[in-house]
């Protein structure tokens, strides 16, 4: 059995390092778009079966047949697609088909918007329910803040979402996905596969009322005012010592890019948590501050849990385990490691990851000239790591807890997995969710005007599920951004 933190480097660490980036075809230039669709959405089937793992995975089956109906309904799309936002959420749909959040699609020119409509008001998740959020105050014709959402055109409110927004972002059934695109049920960004609904009935005070909709475009605001229904914090980098002896540690991002800003400040904020690692360890309380981290490299959460419990203690406890990681070997994914590798030697990056990078590269190239479809990592490296000590301390004389949000995935996950293994506590809200997919390129499809990242391996017998989040240990209600109050919070949950 391999140990996840022997896995190397998880999620999104190398996503571009091959890509050239070329400034992207403009999205409104003249074009036919029916064409456009079916091209990319070619282009996207052929680049998930030559890269994807999942294309031979005899554990999912249902891979291929995902990847062929979702052609199937893209080229059907194509036939009446006359702009931008057909082509969009055609593809939109067909990526999140696959129901894995390292499947992504994203338009390549910067800061490229579609033209929205709303009818004046938006709703949010509250639990179960949907309720109004945000609303044009010059607009008495809109159902009341607080109001909640029954149906709209006979259709109830769950069903509505599914069709609205779990078609085109998947994974309609995690908290986290309510959670962070709950307020587009009430929004059209150009989405001709959707209908504007005409009317809806709502519940307010005990009673119950039908509103008419009149749908018009957006407010110029509408970024603003979606932050802040979403509380969607991003803390900077850092390490704080409070003023009642704990210490507050952010790490909203674990981008592995060696040459990346996010990699110098990880680097940094690791080497003043080993130079305060005496002052961490006797600390009343350690808080590991996870909101606005989608992931990145594993490889820093490792590193942060040897700064405060040892080695020893983490190799004592049972840690998550993985029995295998399967790289599918082709071409294009052999670039990428190898040019992930190429530039940690030019930026003087560390020799674990190098290694670990050099590893995958030659195991691919074997598994190609064997002619099989992956590489098995089984860990045969783990001989290299220090073994479990039946004797070792407890290094952290107080409690630590790990704060996540809804955006927690990938790499992040690991980081929970791992810390919560060794002892920490989860506080704050339920945590995304990723698949046994992991490790992405980013490669651009026919078109020009978009691209996608594909995982490029496979775990084994991982033991957190496929689409299993992390539930916290205590639920934080509020406004995940009023750092004050998530303080206080947990300060209460300390022992007296």
């Amino acid at each position: 059995m391999k140990r996840v933190l022997a896995a190397g480097v998880a999620g999104l660490a190398m996503a571009g390092a091959v890509q050239a980036q070329e400034a992207p075809p403009p999205m409104d230039q003249p074009r036919d778009w029916s064409a456009t669709l079916a091209q990319d959405a070619a282009d996207l089937h052929d680049i998930m079966i030559d890269s994807h793992p999942g294309t031979h995975d005899p554990l999912n089956p249902a891979f291929r047949v995902r990847l062929d109906e979702g052609l199937a309904v893209a080229r059907a799309r194509a036939r009446t697609t006359t702009d931008a936002g057909g082509w969009w959420w055609a593809l939109r749909a067909y990526v999140a088909g696959f129901e894995d959040g390292h499947v992504q699609i994203g338009i390549k020119q910067p800061g490229y918007g579609f033209p929205t409509r709303w009818p004046g008001f938006l709703t949010v998740y509250r639990g179960a329910d949907q309720v109004v959020s945000d609303r044009d105050p010059a607009d008495e014709t809109t159902p009341p803040l607080g109001a909640r959402l029954i149906d709209c055109d006979g259709v109830d409110a769950e069903t509505l979402a599914e069709r609205r927004i779990g078609q085109f972002r998947g994974r309609w059934f995690l908290e986290a996905q309510r959670a962070l695109y709950g307020d587009w049920q009430f929004l059209n960004a150009s989405n001709p596969w959707i209908d504007e609904m005409r009317q809806c009935r709502f519940e307010a005070d005990g009673a119950t009322r039908t509103y008419a909709l009149a749908w018009r475009a957006a407010p110029d605001d509408l970024a603003e005012r979606r932050g802040r229904l979403a509380q969607r914090a991003r803390p900077d980098f850092g390490l704080k010592h409070l003023d009642d002896g704990g210490f507050w540690i952010s790490t909203p991002s674990f981008n592995g890019d060696p040459g990346g800003e996010v990699h110098a400040r990880l680097t940094a904020l690791i080497a003043e948590m080993n130079a305060k690692q005496a002052a961490l360890r006797l600390a009343p309380y350690v808080v590991l501050d996870l909101r606005g981290n989608g992931g990145g490299s594993s490889h820093w959460s490792v590193e942060m849990a040897r700064a405060l419990w040892g080695w020893d203690w983490i190799m004592a406890q049972p840690l998550p385990r993985t029995e295998a990681v399967e790289w599918r070997a082709s071409d294009d994914n052999l670039a990428e490691i190898s040019a992930f590798r190429d530039r940690l030697r030019a930026t003087g990056g560390q020799a674990e990851l190098i290694a670990w990078a050099e590893r995958a590269a030659t195991g691919m190239q074997a598994a190609q000239a064997a002619g099989r479809p992956y590489w098995r990592d089984s860990g045969e490296d783990e001989a290299a790591e220090p073994g479990p000590s039946a004797s070792a301390p407890q290094l952290m004389a107080g409690r630590v807890y790990v704060l996540t949000d809804s955006g927690c995935g990938s790499a992040c996950l690991d980081a929970v997995d791992l810390w919560k293994a060794v002892g920490a506590i989860q506080v704050g809200r339920e945590t995304s969710a990723d698949t046994v997919y992991m490790e992405v390129r980013s490669p651009t499809l026919a078109s020009g005007l978009a691209e996608i990242a594909v995982p490029m391996k496979v775990y084994r017998g991982r033991a957190r599920g496929n689409n299993e989040p992390q539930r916290p240990a205590y639920l934080i209600e509020g406004d995940m951004t009023d750092e004050a109050a998530l303080l206080a919070a947990i300060r209460r949950l300390q022992p007296n």
